[in-house]
């Protein structure tokens, strides 16, 4: 197909390119972070396996009753800034996780995370398709789930490097702000 067929038209959506970038960011910045958490959790923190187990257990509780209330806070602010004040939240989990010496900031953090994750996880989607026109939805969909894993991999790959280089703590410090600065600018972002 010629480079003008409908499967660029996305790319040539300049309100559509943001929505990329923005999916790109956040998937970025969330990434950041994953690949350091086990780690710091069993080398940095020394958690034993049973309150590894209650983090993850409490993080899915508070996603569970963060996504109960989910169509309140986007029928309040919409999808994006609902989306961004997700990121925002999850951004306390770094954040907690590098200031941790014991079980008590990573339970804390996880209910922080679960219910960030709750909001963000939920508008994201929604978000990408209020700004997806009907006639060309495949096309738009590819984009956007090229634009999240693209921010995934580099994450996921950039994670590993900046903790070898800074240690653990600092870039648990390092995704935790990151997150921040992606949530506000999210918030932020005319529409």
């Amino acid at each position: 197909k010629p480079l003008n067929s409908r499967w660029f038209n996305p790319l040539k959506d300049l309100n559509y390119r943001k929505v990329l970038l923005l999916v790109f960011a956040l998937h970025l910045t969330l990434f950041l972070a994953v690949p350091l958490f086990p780690i710091y959790l069993v080398r940095e923190m020394e958690l034993s396996d049973q309150i590894i187990g209650l983090g993850n257990s409490i993080f899915y509780v508070a996603l569970f009753l963060g996504s109960t209330r989910l169509d309140m806070v986007t029928r309040r602010l919409g999808n994006k800034r609902t989306m961004a004040l997700g990121v925002i939240v999850i951004s306390f989990y770094p954040a907690l996780l590098s200031q941790a010496d014991g079980a008590t900031l990573f339970l804390i953090a996880s209910i922080m995370g679960g219910a960030g994750w709750a909001l963000t996880g939920g508008a994201v989607g929604n978000f990408v398709l209020e700004k997806t026109p009907d006639d060309s939805r495949p096309a738009y969909l590819a984009w956007y789930n090229m634009s999240l894993q693209a921010g995934i991999l580099l994450g996921s790959l950039i994670a590993p490097v900046l903790a070898g280089w800074w240690g653990l703590t600092i870039g648990l410090a390092f995704a935790a702000a990151c997150r921040f600065v992606t949530g506000l600018a999210i918030w932020r972002t005319k529409e």
